[in-house]
């Protein structure tokens, strides 16, 4: 498949709805590559979990998630996209999409779907939801061919695209030295990094020992741990704690702290001796 940009023009203002705002590289790099979709000036906003910090990282309008509603009605089109947003870990919020959807519909909005991950097991309410909102989108496109094929075995028509990500551009090298370095790493010397995501909770003692160990084994090489997901109030999926513990066991494990645009972060892992 080729990169392709959206299937439909959408009447402005255009209001974005997705798993933003809560600091993980790869739904923030699917942003990246959503927003370049467009052509510069379009007028859209960016519903997010924490909007200073879409509108700090991306230069979008964003507004928070209470303010959804009251910002469709001062929008023509909704825009639902992209990433894994119709899997069995949607959550709450993330299972309110499709009925959001829906009443956009009913405002007389336009309504494309673009690039999402659709898996089987989802509740019913969301699948009925799903079929409804697919009869009524201007355009539905998924990110693989197993998404396609649930949609059709709902009776729902869509088209494969890529990964939005893959739109997202380069982030320079210069800006990816400059991070490690402010991590007090030396970027003249082998840096082994560090990405360990959504650990087990029963599991994180043994690994954090590991890793120092890991980390002592070799004094030659420098270790820095990158995280992936910060995200805002579920631990589980904020990396972030297990760097800061990584760090207090060893002084040598350097943690890439703050938030960072995600072709930045990206752009570190070509440097690394290791990862």
């Amino acid at each position: 498949m080729s990169a392709a940009p959206l299937l439909v023009d959408l009447p402005e203002p255009i209001l974005v709805l997705g798993a933003y705002g809560y600091r993980n590289i790869g739904d923030e790099a699917i942003l990246a590559g959503l927003l370049r979709q467009f052509d510069p000036g379009v007028k859209l906003t960016v519903v997010s979990r924490s909007p200073a910090e879409t509108k700090a990282l991306h230069g979008v309008r964003s507004v928070g998630i209470s303010s959804a509603l009251t910002e469709l009605r001062r929008h023509r089109s909704l825009l639902i996209g992209g990433g894994g947003l119709f899997g069995r870990d949607m959550g709450a919020l993330g299972r309110l999409i499709a009925p959001f959807g829906l009443t956009a519909a009913a405002m007389g909005r336009s309504i494309a779907i673009v690039s999402v991950g659709v898996e089987r097991d989802l509740p019913m309410t969301t699948i009925a939801a799903l079929r409804l909102l697919g009869g009524r989108a201007t355009s539905l496109t998924v990110r693989d061919r197993q998404s396609e094929s649930v949609l059709q075995g709902w009776g729902i028509e869509s088209a494969v695209t890529d990964d939005l990500s893959e739109a997202m551009p380069s982030g320079r090298r210069r800006d990816a030295r400059a991070m490690l370095r402010a991590a007090g790493l030396q970027t003249s010397r082998p840096i082994v990094g560090l990405c360990l995501t959504s650990v087990d909770q029963g599991t994180s003692r043994g690994l954090e020992e590991a890793v120092v160990e890991l980390a002592d084994a070799f004094p030659e090489a420098q270790f820095c741990f990158i995280p992936m997901s910060q995200h805002p109030f579920v631990p589980a999926h904020n990396d972030l704690l297990l760097g800061v513990r990584l760090r207090a066991a060893s002084p040598r494990i350097a943690v890439l702290d703050g938030q960072h645009h995600p072709a930045d972060v990206l752009a570190i892992f070509p440097l690394l001796a290791a990862a």
